[in-house]
């Protein structure tokens, strides 16, 4: 049976600390916009602020700041372990870079470096949530459970976190707990069709065509919910 693009119909999806996908152009590909000023210009052909002699660290940060904001991250991670090792005393850089390595699947030195930030700031349920993530993509969910649930224990109204344990414990077939999470959040209608869409991406499409029922019978029910039911009820093609 073919179904609709899942990436389209999820309607609260995934919202941890995913980076941008890195563009097929290179480096080389991007034009170096001309200056009529004296300012050093970055790779990425944007002005640089004037610095002094000696401020080579504080140009590599910038330059990383802005190769992350355009998708570049391993060159992003590239200057910023450059900054870092510039300024062996200094803070390390564990806030740019805990979510650029998770980016490019560098997950242990990720971990690491969310688990120094938490060390100084334990409360924070945006760390929280984003270490999770984290160690969620590495492959242990079982941890990522835990982290995931402390981060609400913090905050019980963050959206994020819920989602993300939500559709984690959708995805293991664990869907009773997994509308505990989501239904406060995201609402009855938006829960039960989240859980339908990775009821399909599990090939279980009975409990799919249940979920999609729930959710259309509810007000508010989305388009895309019907569409759904209605290729899950129709003929194979």
């Amino acid at each position: 049976m073919k179904y609709l693009l899942l990436a389209a119909a999820i309607a609260v999806s995934f919202s941890g600390c995913s980076l941008l996908q890195r563009p097929t152009s290179s480096l080389t590909d991007v034009p170096i916009l001309a200056s009529s000023t004296e300012q050093p210009m970055s790779q990425l052909g944007t002005a640089l602020p004037a610095m002094k002699p000696g401020d080579e660290r504080e140009l590599k940060l910038i330059a990383a700041e802005q190769m992350t904001e355009n998708g570049y991250s391993e060159e992003a991670i590239e200057l910023y372990l450059q900054a870092e090792s510039m300024a062996p005393r200094k803070q390390p850089l564990d806030m740019q870079l805990a979510p650029l390595l998770a980016g490019v699947g560098e997950y242990p030195e990720s971990i690491q470096r969310y688990q120094r930030l938490l060390k100084s700031d334990p409360k924070n349920a945006d760390l929280i949530n984003n270490y999770a993530y984290t160690i969620m993509e590495s492959g242990d969910v079982k941890a990522a459970e835990i982290e995931f649930r402390r981060a609400i224990k913090i905050n019980p109204s963050f959206e994020n976190a819920a989602t993300n344990l939500g559709m984690m414990l959708g995805r293991q077939q664990r869907y009773g707990e997994a509308l505990e999470i989501l239904i406060p959040v995201i609402g009855e209608s938006a829960a039960h069709h989240n859980i339908g869409v990775v009821a399909i991406e599990s090939g279980d499409d009975v409990a799919a065509i249940e979920h999609f029922t729930k959710a259309a019978s509810l007000p508010n029910s989305s388009k895309l919910t019907r569409e759904f039911l209605a290729k899950l009820k129709g003929p194979s093609s």
